[in-house]
């Protein structure tokens, strides 16, 4: 039945779609419009700039639909004077044509960034340098470990060396050992909280802190959505990142805006290095966790671990506290193997909002 189908182009979907657009909706009285008013659109189609051009498009899908229904299908009638009209059966195409087009728009989409791999793949093969990828471990398990095995996947000839750096501490004005070995140009890239740096950078995750402990202790302290204001922690035993990380001081400075000082002595603390190490102990009741789900053993467990929130919003919604996260490189990180880095970065991203997107409907 179909071996012998026309096939219908880009324009012709987009020209019965406003056709059939103007025929207003059922009940709307006085909202439709006529055959010729429907071609009068700020963005002309091309080879579609006369009625007579367009007939013949609208000719086509009539004899293709009735071939296909068995039926007897119109999608223009005339009405006298007043014009030629959009029919009920034109009308009804409208959910199909919308679903066709935005099909086509993601099929183009996707073509035309298979272009850009191909051009990116052929480039980076002239590109003999290492692309340098700094890191700590949280980013390292949230994000660039995936990036990295994106480019291997993509662009196994490009030679990827990813250092995660195992010192988090920081002393006086130091933004830490990754930041200082970025500046020393011993790294093309690296993650840093978009909040740190004065100049834009592109966003590409965010985290939030949760907080790990006995089951039934996080029972009573969370609220109906999950969320575990900060003030309920006070007096609690914390278990916390070593101090002069960049952790510590994120949690410090949410406490102090709750009206407490953990560092004064006020606080039990516990001090822990390792992320799988203070779930362990936050679960088997040695105190309550505060820690960044980038970690594997936080974000990636079976396990929903309630979010820390810092206060409430208009809605009474406990406001999770977020911290974005953006690529910095270096400015002369023009080569090939940068930008196909940008390629899987882009990808990675994509993939992160269709999650935000998924998470957000439930």
């Amino acid at each position: 039945m179909f071996d012998k189908t026309p096939e219908l182009s880009d324009v012709e979907i987009e020209l019965l779609h406003r056709i059939a657009e103007a025929s207003g909706g059922h009940g709307s009285p006085g909202s439709e419009r006529s055959f010729t008013e429907a071609l009068r659109h700020p963005k002309p189609l091309d080879g579609m700039s006369t009625k007579a051009l367009a007939q013949k498009t609208v000719n086509k899908t009539v004899r293709e639909l009735t071939s296909l229904t068995g039926k007897t299908v119109t999608l223009l009638q005339a009405r006298g004077k007043r014009g030629t009209f959009p029919t009920e059966d034109c009308l009804a195409l409208c959910p199909a044509l919308a679903a066709i087009a935005m099909e086509r728009e993601a099929v183009r989409a996707q073509a035309e960034r298979q272009r850009k791999l191909e051009w990116l793949q052929l480039a980076s093969c002239l590109d003999k340098a290492s692309l340098r990828i700094g890191a700590y471990q949280a980013h390292a398990e949230r994000f660039l470990t995936t990036a990295a095995e994106l480019m291997v996947h993509y662009f196994p000839w490009v030679d990827v060396k990813i250092v995660v750096e195992e010192n988090r501490r920081r002393f006086g004005n130091s933004r830490g050992v990754v930041r200082e070995n970025f500046d020393s140009d011993r790294y093309d890239v690296m993650l840093v909280p978009q909040d740190s740096e004065k100049k834009h950078l592109n966003y590409v995750y965010a985290y939030s802190f949760r907080v790990v402990g006995a089951v039934e202790k996080l029972e009573k302290l969370k609220d109906q959505h999950g969320v575990i204001n900060i003030r309920k922690l006070l007096g609690e035993r914390l278990l916390i990142a070593p101090l002069n990380s960049s952790s510590r001081q994120r949690v410090r400075a949410l406490f102090l805006r709750a009206g407490a000082d953990i560092e004064d002595g006020s606080v039990e603390l516990i001090e822990d290095n390792n992320p799988s190490s203070m779930r362990m102990r936050a679960e088997t009741g040695q105190g309550l966790a505060i820690i960044s789900d980038e970690y594997t053993a936080v974000g990636g467990s079976a396990r929903d671990f309630p979010y820390l929130g810092i206060g409430q919003t208009d809605d009474q919604h406990q406001e999770v506290y977020k911290v974005e996260m953006g690529l910095l490189k270096q400015p002369w990180a023009d080569e090939p193997r940068h930008k196909a880095f940008d390629f899987v970065i882009e990808e990675l991203v994509a993939r992160e909002n269709v999650r935000a997107r998924a998470a957000a409907q439930d």
